[in-house]
């Protein structure tokens, strides 16, 4: 009887630990029809983590969170090249400004281009926002960021090599760009090739050594400064397209 009632508790204890939630701070990479195996399982596909404060009056938090590649394609609304190239330039910036490899979401500035998903990946990794002044919106930057420490003064800028972005799908997402700024259609077909161009620079991006793909320059002495611009969203220009 006394075995059967400790076999009993140990079931039971087994049976609590295995439905009480694990709060680890841990992201939930996993695939899902958003976000495809190639990407899950990519060789320097990696979270990052990061420290903010408890509370909207709040200290430093104790803990430290993950977010991962899968939670930006979430908040953005899909993955695509342009938000696996934000994440990949803003990991490699973030590795000198925190060695210790815990990003501080409380103390960064960044400059970023107007685009949706460079935007939203630096806010959501850097916590660095236009109503704070701390996203400044500048074209010239181009296909990457500026990002500085704010405690510190110390910044990189940080883009791809050059060569590393397809001439081939440049020139098809600028004629697809094109069309719809004249309000002509688009070919479905057309659509689908930049897609499959796109997951395809993404996959390759994924599994290649950073310092293969990545041009990450400091930046001395870099006075920040603060640039505002209004823009028109282009990954929803083909909203409607057939398919």
């Amino acid at each position: 009887m006394k075995k059967f009632n400790l076999l009993l508790i140990v079931l039971l204890m087994f049976l609590v630990s295995s439905c009480t939630p694990n709060y680890t701070g841990r992201t939930d990479d996993s695939p899902d029809w958003f976000y495809p195996n190639w990407a899950a399982n990519a060789k320097y596909n990696a979270p990052i983590k990061v420290l903010d404060t408890d509370s909207a009056l709040g200290r430093y938090s104790t803990k430290t969170k993950e977010i991962g590649l899968k939670d930006i394609a979430r908040i953005h609304g899909h993955l695509c090249d342009g938000l696996v190239i934000s994440y990949l330039e803003i990991k490699e910036a973030s590795k000198k400004l925190f060695p210790e490899g815990i990003i501080d979401r409380t103390d960064l500035r960044v400059v970023s281009k107007n685009g949706p998903c460079w935007v939203d990946t630096v806010s959501m990794m850097t916590g660095a926002r236009i109503n704070f002044g701390t996203l400044s919106i500048d074209k010239s930057i181009g296909d990457g960021f500026i990002i500085q420490r704010i405690s510190t003064g110390e910044a990189y800028s940080v883009h791809l090599k050059p060569n590393i972005f397809p001439k081939e799908q440049a020139d098809l997402e600028t004629k697809i760009r094109k069309l719809r700024a004249e309000g002509k259609p688009v070919n479905p077909k057309d659509i689908d090739k930049v897609e499959k161009m796109q997951n395809e620079l993404s996959k390759k991006l994924l599994n290649s050594p950073p310092d293969k793909i990545i041009d990450l320059k400091p930046m001395p002495n870099y006075d920040f400064e603060f640039k505002f611009s209004v823009g028109k969203r282009g990954d929803i220009v083909n909203k409607n397209a057939p398919r």
